[in-house]
């Protein structure tokens, strides 16, 4: 058990990925779930997923041709071993990528939605001359976007070059195309509109990633707009797989000996890369043999001795305090929290994790989760800080009086002008303490209870410092 506890506290603690450069994903991360299917279907143009859902991660996957060949693999039907790919924007600089620095250089901070029509056909303009072999900057491609029959031209003659492969133009991190919300609305609406506009040719097809939050945004106005929410495929990772992504790391890391070893010992098999990646390894999507497996690692509940069932199963446990209000785990916070287990205390020598141990993950990954909605949301710690010491569920209004007492709303406005990001609340809507739970709510920060009250996740409300009976205690 001690080698599969290293193994697991030296899995990667950053656990997030980038579409390309150095925190791109790797072979060895690669784990297939069946539900990812959807998301990866050149057919989708639009994938939603959360924080930490894994969006870059398919977006860097779908970029690299040795992984995208191991990625068809897993999905044979998807024929992503005849597609190209090429990136439209990832948020970061570079020759493969396009960052928020180089679209303001190209597209002026007052720049109208026209003009970012053109930009956003520029990016695919570029994407095809590059699967073509040609190296065009968008600058030079600006003047063909913006001509309708020239572009069109462009298009159908490059396709001709592509012959029978399809060319997926990615984008992704698109929360970082603005830091005002108008810029970022027009930008957003301007590459949906082309999206849609795609549709017209069946071998160049659109790939775009993208937060919930940011699709579902109510002030864009698009007559096509619903279509493309209701065709939207939500990037989402069930219990099964979250396991299965955990025990293939194991699998195909440093401990699979001693892994291997105790999968024998329980009866249960062992597999290969490439059956785990086609999904014919049953610890990669059968719940019965991972609440075995999970068992044999850290007990079958939550605490010892006859009632120790009352405080909860060592599978499930994991699963519903790392959710957030959207009812959805990340593997982002499921692995940290895997990893702050297996670093905690000493368990004894037939356990990799004790549940002490768990709880201290969940502390580990709700402290890590916090940090990281803080990049993208730098308003939150602010919001979250009046909160402390609150114990929860509780009735709205100790909620809004706590954050009106700390002149949270004013602070969280003004920081976000001084600083130069997005605050909680667009320009014209409601600046007010229930306008900042309708923020949080969307996020899946916060929720609502059927009698009216207010909560927040065990995801959060740990590192947040508020309390809840019978809950884990904060940081």
């Amino acid at each position: 058990m001690g080698a599969i506890r290293e193994a697991i506290a030296h899995l990667p603690a950053d656990v997030s990925s980038d579409a390309h450069g150095v925190q791109a994903p790797t072979l060895e991360e690669l784990f297939a779930p069946p539900s990812h299917s959807a998301a990866l279907d050149p057919a989708a143009s639009v994938v939603q997923g959360a924080r930490g859902a894994g969006k870059s991660f398919w977006a860097g996957v779908l970029a690299k041709r040795p992984l995208r060949t191991a990625a068809a693999t897993a999905y044979p039907r998807l024929g992503l071993d005849r597609t190209e790919v090429e990136f439209g924007f990832t948020g970061l600089p570079g020759p493969e990528g396009l960052d928020r620095e180089k679209l303001d250089s190209i597209l002026p901070e007052r720049t109208d939605a026209s003009s970012a029509r053109i930009f956003w056909w520029a990016t695919v303009l570029r994407a095809l001359e590059r699967a073509c072999g040609r190296e065009k900057s968008l600058r030079e491609l600006l003047p063909i976007a913006e001509d309708v029959e020239a572009r069109e031209r462009l298009i159908e003659h490059s396709s001709r070059e592509l012959k029978n492969q399809v060319l997926l133009v990615v984008y992704d991190a698109l929360d970082t195309v603005a830091s005002s919300w108008p810029r970022r609305r027009m930008l957003t609406q301007a590459l949906l509109e082309v999206v849609w506009a795609m549709r017209a040719w069946k071998t160049i097809r659109p790939k775009v990633f993208v937060r919930p939050d940011q699709l579902e945004d109510d002030a864009l106005l698009f007559v096509e707009l619903p279509k493309i929410r209701t065709g939207a495929v939500r990037l989402t990772w069930s219990g099964a797989d979250l396991y299965g992504l955990l025990f293939s790391r194991l699998a195909l890391g440093e401990a699979r000996k001693s892994f291997f070893a105790l999968l024998r010992a329980l009866g249960l098999p062992t597999a290969t890369r490439e059956e785990i990646l086609a999904r014919r390894w049953q610890l990669a999507t059968s719940e019965d043999s991972q609440r075995e497996l999970m068992k044999a690692l850290a007990g079958r509940y939550m605490a010892s001795g006859p009632h120790g069932y009352k405080k909860g199963d060592t599978y499930d446990w994991p699963l519903k305090h790392l959710a957030d209000a959207l009812n959805e785990v990340t593997p982002r916070s499921f692995l940290g929290l895997a990893i702050g287990a297996s670093t905690f205390g000493d368990p004894p020598p037939n356990r990799v994790f004790t549940p002490d141990g768990i709880r201290h993950g969940l502390r580990r990954a709700s402290k890590t989760r916090v940090d990281q909605l803080h990049q993208e949301f730098p308003w939150i710690k602010g919001v979250l800080a009046p909160l402390a010491g609150l114990l929860l569920p509780q009735e709205e209004a100790v909620v809004f009086k706590a954050w009106k007492r700390a002149g949270t709303v004013q602070r969280a406005i003004k920081d976000a002008a001084a600083k130069g990001y997005l605050p909680p609340f667009a320009r014209g809507d409601d600046e007010d303490e229930p306008a900042l739970f309708a923020a949080m709510q969307r996020i899946g920060v916060m929720s609502r209870r059927d009698d009216g009250r207010l909560d927040m996740p065990d995801l959060f409300r740990v590192a947040a410092k508020l309390l809840k009976k019978g809950g884990t205690a904060p940081i």
